[in-house]
């Protein structure tokens, strides 16, 4: 497990693991079969899944949570020829919450990557794109 937060308005001080997260994003799809990995993600939270399956495929979740979707694996391969999903993923993480512009992220992978920016830009825009989500339906 690994924990990130995010905050626009103010620096983040709180180092410590998060018990109760607002998104969990899921790398690896096995561990959706081995553990339980939306282990207290607040209810109506978002869950963003690396999977080449149908979004329909996971209804326990899209009852409690909102759903997000991407082949990560996939565009991984294709435009960085391995199968490493950071980058795609964080593409699907982005689409799914809003939580950062898209475009805001072009100089930190710049900067990261160097002369492997563009295929790694090109991969998280492509997921962006790509990715599908199943919004939770609220009563009211």
């Amino acid at each position: 497990m690994a924990y990130n937060r995010i905050n626009q308005h103010h620096p983040i001080r709180n180092r410590a693991g998060i018990t109760q997260p607002d998104v969990v994003v899921v790398l690896d799809p096995s561990l959706l079969a081995i553990g339980k990995v939306t282990s207290g993600l607040k209810d109506g939270g978002t869950v963003v899944i690396n999977t080449s399956k149908a979004i329909e495929a996971f209804p326990e979740l899209s009852e409690r949570w909102n759903v997000a979707i991407i082949d990560a694996t996939r565009i991984a391969r294709e435009e960085l020829g391995v199968p490493i999903v950071n980058t795609t993923m964080l593409g699907a993480l982005l689409k799914a919450t809003g939580a950062i512009d898209i475009s805001a992220m072009t100089e930190p992978l710049k900067g990261r990557f160097g002369r492997l920016a563009d295929k790694n830009i090109k991969a998280l825009k492509r997921a962006f794109e790509e990715t599908q989500v199943k919004e939770l339906k609220t009563v009211g």
